[in-house]
């Protein structure tokens, strides 16, 4: 099978990260993968036997060039089938599919109503995989795509060797945006508060962004002020396979949730818009079927974020039984091997239909 995948940029984040994976793990599977993008940051984590093509920043938005480039590698590859990632992507491959009649497939890893904008690509695309239950069933036009939609996790590689647990221990991996910075200063201020009763909690901040600097600022004050480093900012981390050990909690949602409580991290689902739990073998079936958010939930505030970081200390033991058990489930339920086999069901699937 030719596949081509495409994805608007090669640069970190949660849509970019799975798609080199399942490149990645379907050229290892043998099958001849075609990646069309932007070149960016990730391209030395692309195996070798990804066929790379790189789409020139100048044309990455306009629309017809875009098509033209696709239609071109669907006729000079022979490509069979196209796994579209986000909006611009997505309505180009639809529109390239139907020109050459070649199936289109499509992840909807943010919001329906910005990926799946046009009405074109609701009704060209052959399949539209979501990872999140609810994003899915709350969409707009979800009675018109749901005999075409389905759920799939974005699976991950599963740790090699699990790491140690660094204990009291929070981490947040993301992109250092002005959301995310808010976040993180609520969370400061709810461990400052903590410290009184749990000395040494520290917190570690992962990832890289437009409020860096500020990010840096505010920790090197707070770390002054109170006359202890228990803020720590450590860059960007492309694979968290790097890690020797890992924080004890990690506060986030989707990838970030999956990849953390695979190597036996607590996990606060939490991000700018939700505050959710922390996850036991409980709300497991919830969070997991909703990619790790709380979909009822409502934004963070310092007093929820000290309310639950305070419980959490105080039932670490019961919790880490919980984790223990969860990334077994993780293991089992959100490899990327399943979800490439899920996956090339669909792609099948698609092609039976399509002859």
């Amino acid at each position: 099978m030719r596949i081509l995948q495409i994805v608007g940029r090669f640069d970190f984040g949660g849509a970019e990260n799975h798609v080199r994976e399942l490149c990645n793990h379907q050229a290892a599977l043998g099958q001849q993968v075609y990646l069309l993008s932007q070149r960016g940051r990730q391209m030395h984590l692309l195996s070798n036997h990804v066929n790379y093509i790189q789409l020139p920043k100048f044309a990455s938005k306009l629309l017809f060039f875009h098509v033209a480039v696709i239609v071109f590698i669907i006729l000079t590859k022979r490509i069979n089938i196209i796994h579209a990632h986000q909006r611009l992507p997505i309505i180009s491959a639809c529109i390239a599919g139907w020109m050459t009649r070649t199936s289109v497939i499509a992840t909807v890893h943010g919001r329906t109503k910005h990926d799946l904008r046009s009405i074109l690509s609701q009704r060209l695309l052959k399949q539209i995989i979501f990872v999140s239950n609810r994003v899915m069933e709350n969409s707009k036009n979800y009675n018109s795509i749901r005999h075409k939609s389905i759920v799939i996790p974005n699976g991950i590689p599963l740790p090699i060797t699990q790491p140690q647990i660094e204990p009291f221990t929070i981490g947040y991996f993301s992109r250092i945006d002005k959301r995310h910075f808010e976040t993180i200063k609520l969370i400061i201020n709810a461990i400052i508060k903590l410290k009184g009763k749990h000395y040494n909690i520290k917190l570690k901040i992962y990832g890289e962004g437009e409020e860096v600097d500020n990010l840096k600022h505010l920790i090197e004050d707070t770390n002054i002020r109170y006359n202890d480093r228990f803020i720590i900012y450590s860059g960007l981390i492309e694979n968290l396979e790097f890690l020797d050990t890992f924080p004890e909690l990690v506060v986030g949602v989707g990838r970030v949730a999956i990849e953390s409580l695979a190597r036996g991290s607590n996990l606060l689902s939490a991000n700018n818009k939700r505050m959710g739990e922390v996850i036991t073998t409980q709300n497991f079936q919830f969070y997991s079927s909703n990619n790790f958010v709380n979909v009822d939930g409502v934004a963070p505030t310092e007093s929820i974020i000290l309310t639950t970081l305070s419980n959490y200390y105080l039932n670490r033991t019961s919790y880490k039984v919980h984790s223990e058990k969860i990334s077994k489930l993780i293991q089992e339920n959100f490899s990327i091997s399943k979800t490439t086999t899920m996956l090339n069901e669909i792609y099948h699937k698609a092609l039976t239909e399509s002859r």
